[in-house]
């Protein structure tokens, strides 16, 4: 029977129906009157398993009377239902604190985009300020779950945000929003999930979180990973309370459970939904994760080898800025980003059957695009200066680094570098700390330079993310002194750690119990991405694609959505507009698995500037199908094939 079925007769008998039940079950098992030394015997052992569950019963009819009358007085006046949501007890997880509960009428608000702000904030290290968005009458709830002070002395918690449509509005459903970077602080739970946003207002439940610590309450980001329960709530336990204390939130005010629960995130949204899907089975029905960090520690390495390479070729005496972080853009300026660029396009564009600005073949460009011999067909100048430096070519030392760069970490025998955190637990995907594959946006804004090169007046942003982490996440001890830019890929290796919950929640290839429980994953990536390489979300797939009996085994269950010229998360001369959400509904709902989702983009630097184009499940890529010179901006004129030499099942 379900809870909404159950709730109904609660104020007319359905507790007294429930006392003359445990009567009944007393006297049927056990007699009216007394009982011989083995019935005694008896009881004592079963009863817990006969009469504790009647009792239970009674126990739960009293509190769900309690919401019964709330979910009634939803119906007929959800505002006041919103605010007695603040005499609410019992919660899943103990404490919870709720810090605001508050009607909200039907109006405009500015809601950041989760994906926007990520973009800009690696663009040019500014806050995004999103357009405003209307939302529909809701309520919303915010709370703290286990707050404390933390053995650092500073304020830890893992706050939480609850937004409920009306009864009258809700489509049944419940969305958690990951989260972005290292967290710390509380995103609005409006729902975040590509160009269906906001879901808030088509009908969604959602919440968000802040990953158990506030950056505010903080000297610096990063200090969180020096106290151990913070790094844990980080992980994992933050999704972890905010998923039971939002569904308990919604029954309370609806009267029911909901019926169907998804999560949607990217970056370290990304690495959540691989939590949930290897530890957490049982909690959504299905997930995005998309640009997933699931290996940080890995990417981490990938980034500091990176910037250390920049770093060797830029022009002595560095400049700094006042606090003290160098400037590396003399090494690579604009100019000569956008010819490695022109480079890239002229070698690998052509690669799919048609000139459109984008490399949809990028197994095969990796393949044949070698800087070192490369020459402009139209020009016939090499990439490579033979003589002293000139416009119209790069130097020996910059081609070098972007192959270093491209090629990943290596110690000094040449042997790939691997993440220990990411090889500790049983069935852990490959390790290996990955490079940078050539792809249709590795130099434009979305790609490299914000993170790897800057601008002439800012640091490159793996300052801040994987270099930053590195002193405080993965040295073992923690060295928050440590120049990151001085890590040895020979003799450092040995200090990394070993057991990070950040790493070791996220790097499972066993999500069987997941798929047993007929949930759907939908994996997608910027194959222009200067955070996560996306070789490493493909390696993952493939690699549980193995496990599972073959690709075409594990596309009943799971599929990765490769997107060519794409940065982080969003940007690029790319389709990187899409609702991955919708698809998956239809998979999890209606059993119709997504054979290709329908992108858009309006970032292309050759004509046409907007496109439409679809999205192909690995390992199919996309090819323009249409008459030879026709539109390439829209979608009916790509097909997603499999590409020649594919196994489809491998």
């Amino acid at each position: 029977m379900r809870r909404r079925d159950f709730i109904a007769p609660l104020g007319g008998g359905g507790c007294r129906l429930a006392a003359c039940r445990m009567r009944a079950t007393w006297t049927s098992k056990y007699g009216a009157r007394g009982r011989s030394g083995v019935q005694r015997r008896h009881f004592r052992d079963a009863r817990w398993g006969q009469i504790i569950p009647v009792i239970a019963s009674l126990l739960t009819c009293v509190s769900l009377a309690g919401f019964a009358a709330q979910a009634a007085n939803a119906q007929s006046d959800p505002a006041t239902a919103c605010t007695n949501l603040a005499n609410l007890t019992k919660f899943p997880v103990t404490p919870t604190r709720i810090t605001l509960v508050q009607f909200n009428p039907p109006g405009t608000t500015s809601a950041t985009s989760t994906l926007a702000a990520i973009y800009h904030m690696l663009k040019d290290g500014t806050k995004y300020q999103a357009n405003s968005v209307w939302l529909p009458s809701h309520c919303q709830i915010r709370g703290i779950i286990n707050e404390r002070i933390g053995t650092d002395g500073f304020q830890y918690g893992d706050m939480f945000e609850v937004r409920l449509p009306i009864p009258a509005d809700w489509n049944g459903r419940f969305m958690l929003q990951g989260g972005s970077d290292t967290e710390g602080s509380l995103p609005p739970a409006t729902g975040q999930a590509g160009t269906l946003s906001p879901t808030l207002a088509h009908g969604w439940a959602v919440a968000s979180q802040d990953g158990g610590h506030e950056d505010r309450h903080l000297p610096y980001p990063n200090a969180f990973y020096l106290e151990q329960q913070a790094v844990i709530d980080h992980a994992y336990r933050s999704i972890d309370v905010t998923t039971q204390t939002a569904k308990f939130l919604i029954d309370a005010y609806y009267g029911q459970k909901p019926n169907r629960s998804y999560f949607v995130g990217c970056s370290t949204g990304g690495r959540q939904g691989m939590v949930l899907s290897q530890n957490f089975p049982d909690y959504y029905d299905g997930i995005v994760a998309g640009d997933p960090v699931y290996d940080l520690e890995a990417i981490s390495l990938s980034e500091a080898w990176s910037v250390q390479h920049i770093k060797a070729i830029t022009p002595k005496p560095i400049r700094t800025l006042p606090n003290g972080n160098p400037i590396f853009y003399p090494a690579f300026p604009v100019p000569d980003q956008m010819l490695f660029q022109s480079a890239i396009l002229a070698a690998c564009d052509h690669l799919d059957g048609v000139l459109d600005g984008v490399i949809d073949n990028s197994a095969a460009c990796q393949a044949t695009f070698d800087p070192d011999t490369f020459v402009f067909p139209s020009t016939e100048q090499p990439l490579q200066c033979p003589g002293p430096k000139t416009a119209t070519c790069l130097t020996p030392a910059q081609i070098n680094a972007i192959k270093r760069i491209n090629e990943g970490p290596k110690n000094s025998l040449g042997h790939p570098i691997k993440s220990p955190a990411g090889g500790v637990v049983k069935d852990h995907a490959d390790n290996t700390a990955r490079g940078y594959a050539y792809d249709g946006g590795y130099m434009t804004p979305s790609g490299l330079p914000p993170r790897k090169i800057g601008t002439p007046t800012s640091t490159p942003g793996d300052f801040r993310l994987g270099l930053g982490q590195i002193p405080y996440g993965w040295l073992s001890p923690p060295d928050p002194g440590f120049d990151p830019l001085s890590f040895n890929f020979d003799t450092d290796i040995a200090r990394l750690n070993n057991r990070s919950p950040v790493v070791t929640y996220s790097t499972s290839l066993d999500i069987a119990e997941f798929e047993r429980r007929h949930g759907k994953i939908i994996w997608y990536h910027g194959l222009s991405d200067p955070g996560p390489p996306a070789t490493g979300t493909i390696e993952y797939y493939k690699e549980m694609a193995a496990r599972n009996g073959g690709l075409e085994n594990t596309m009943k269950f799971a599929r990765l959505f490769l997107i060519p010229n794409m940065g982080h998360c969003g940007g690029g001369p790319a389709t990187d507009q899409f609702d991955p959400l919708t698809p998956l509904i239809d998979w999890v709902e209606h059993g119709v698995a997504p054979d290709a989702i329908i992108a858009s983009g309006t970032n292309f630097t050759s004509a046409p500037t907007t496109r439409s184009r679809p999205l192909c499940p690995y390992p199919q890529e996309a090819r323009h199908v249409g008459l030879a010179g026709g539109d390439l901006g829209v979608a009916t004129n790509y097909k997603c094939v499999m590409p020649r030499g594919a196994d489809d099942n491998k």
